[in-house]
């Protein structure tokens, strides 16, 4: 008899200890909401505008983030970043100016700004996708280079024909 109440006071025991782990488990998951990823547009075919702007890059401030990749696609500039948020306003601009260094392969610069009012800090991996049409003419022939200012990274945004 004894044996029976142990047995079944093990089982009782086991079950209690599932079901907290379980708890613990879906508790522990919902709460740490790491990473959010975010898409601006699911159809990389439908690109921003960039901004123009006068002003020199050194003058625009801008929020931390990270250049996680930058390519061309259709014409379109994609760039995916990161940054810290999750649960407030964010705004992402692309500002270029009219300046082109001549060169064998034409070279202009380009600026990221982040405004972030979000003071959570899960990190926010978000894919924007930028219109290049005003460097079309550029395009052809050798391409142009376009340099992300103040990140080191660039594209050749070349027509592929």
């Amino acid at each position: 008899m004894n044996q029976i109440k142990k047995a079944k006071f093990n089982y009782s025991n086991i079950l209690v200890s599932l079901f907290v782990c379980v708890l613990l488990t879906m508790l522990i998951s919902s709460a740490c909401n790491i990473a959010k990823k975010v898409n601006v547009n699911n159809d990389p075919d439908i690109c921003e505008s960039m901004t123009y702007t006068n002003q020199q890059f050194s003058e625009i401030t801008s929020d931390y983030y990270t250049l996680d990749s930058v390519f061309i696609v259709n014409n379109c500039l994609n760039i995916w970043v990161s940054y810290s948020g999750g649960c407030g306003d964010s705004d992402f601009k692309l500002f270029y100016t009219n300046k082109v260094i001549k060169s064998k392969i034409p070279k202009t610069n380009i600026l990221l700004q982040l405004t972030d009012n979000d003071d959570c800090r899960a990190i926010v991996q978000q894919k924007l996708f930028y219109n290049l049409s005003f460097f079309e003419e550029y395009a052809e022939g050798e391409g142009i280079t376009i340099q992300l200012s103040g990140i080191g990274k660039s594209v050749i945004f070349k027509n592929e024909k």
